[in-house]
């Protein structure tokens, strides 16, 4: 009943955003994980359950909570990394890339590319590395 629920608002969004008019596609899982996709040549289909894009990112339908179209990607850069919380650091495929101590310590071991970070608090950052 969920897949039908979730095809059917497919339906209605494609009848109402032409994603030629918007440059992201943002996909967001029950746990709150962020998943941010270039809108333009972007192909979605359902396998075994599974929303698949064309960049392979594979999605339970299951824990998938909602998703729509974006002008940002929803990527940020930090303004500081003085917080002295524990934070988890993810890959974008949703793979554990580390726990550190603090913001500082995370963000000086990150190699170049897109992560998302979990703070102790709850709060979620989407981060580029450079």
């Amino acid at each position: 009943m969920k897949q039908l629920m979730f095809i059917i608002s497919l339906f209605f969004m494609a009848i109402t955003a032409n994603a030629g008019d918007y440059k992201y596609l943002i996909l967001e899982s029950n746990d709150g994980t962020t998943y941010s996709m270039t809108a333009q040549g972007l192909t979605l289909t359902f396998k075994d359950g599974n929303l698949v894009s064309t960049d392979g990112t594979t999605i339970p339908l299951s824990s998938l909570a909602k998703m729509y179209f974006s002008d940002a990607s929803g990527i940020s850069t930090l303004s500081s990394t003085t917080d002295e919380s524990q934070v988890i650091i993810y890959t974008i495929s949703g793979s554990v890339a580390g726990i550190y101590n603090d913001l500082s310590s995370a963000v000086a071991n990150l190699t170049k590319g897109v992560y998302i970070i979990k703070k102790n608090d709850g709060s979620i950052i989407k981060y580029l590395a450079k």
